[in-house]
């Protein structure tokens, strides 16, 4: 990679969930290349490891755990564990997530406590779990989405409800964490594979959505992944309490 923080992180301990494919391998990858030591975390279990291996491969420090997010005692086991190893973390980027892309009147439904387990729970339990890491300063991630900040037709209305609440979280943590350095900031993607791709939506529907964005092309894992390795390096080191739309201005329109 090239840009101001290429290995600005190297010394760091980075933890990334949902890192075992999409969006957060492609975080995972750009802080190793940046000098971190990763520790990612995944339920997808032959996934992660391939991902950790691909990085020994090239030289990075990585490791693999399997995790669920949404389960607190699976966080605690692992916090025990990296205190033991690698003593501490210093970026945390509360990745994984379950979408939304579905029938949006079913609220009494097993997608919406998926939802509210995984993209609300796994994060303020990731967050409680690796504060005690650490200690005065780091940069904690998380990651919203533009449904935060607007309805989307065609969305669960409990996907919109889970984003809003990072978003308001992430300010909360923000300004309690603030007195002892550690940085907490939002990211919110845009229109990225997964709702670009999704099965069923129709050419005009793709069109209208593209008229939608500015400039008239869809997002990719490494336009958030940028975001993510900046909000985590020395560059964004007066940047907290804040949310960036990474939406090739979607939300201006």
């Amino acid at each position: 990679m090239t840009g101001v923080v290429s290995q600005e992180l190297a010394g760091k301990v980075a933890l990334v969930t949902g890192a075992a494919s999409g969006m957060g391998r492609r975080e995972a990858e750009l802080l190793a290349e940046a000098g971190a030591q990763l520790i990612l975390a995944d339920v997808l279990r032959y996934e992660g490891e391939a991902v950790a291996e691909a990085l020994l491969a090239q030289g990075h420090a990585a490791r693999f755990v399997e995790l669920d997010v949404s389960d607190s005692s699976g966080w605690g086991k692992l916090a025990t564990e990296i205190a033991a190893q690698e003593g501490r973390v210093d970026i945390l980027v509360c990745n994984a997530g379950a979408n939304g892309s579905a029938a949006p009147d079913v609220l009494a439904s097993d997608l919406m406590e998926k939802l509210i387990a995984i993209n609300l729970r796994g994060t303020l339990l990731g967050v409680q779990a690796m504060r005690s890491l650490m200690g005065r300063g780091g940069s904690i991630i998380t990651i919203g989405s533009i449904c935060a900040r607007v309805g989307t037709p065609g969305v669960h209305m409990a996907y919109h409800a889970t984003k809003g609440a990072i978003m308001a979280f992430t300010r909360a943590a923000a300004a309690e964490y603030g007195p002892d350095g550690i940085r907490v900031n939002c990211v919110h993607p845009g229109v990225m594979p997964p709702m670009r791709d999704r099965q069923g939506a129709s050419h005009a529907t793709r069109d209208r959505l593209m008229e939608r964005i500015p400039l008239r092309r869809t997002g990719d894992w490494d336009d958030v992944a940028q975001v993510v390795l900046f909000l985590a390096s020395n560059a964004a080191a007066y940047v907290t309490g804040t949310d960036i739309p990474v939406d090739g201005g979607f939300l201006a329109t």
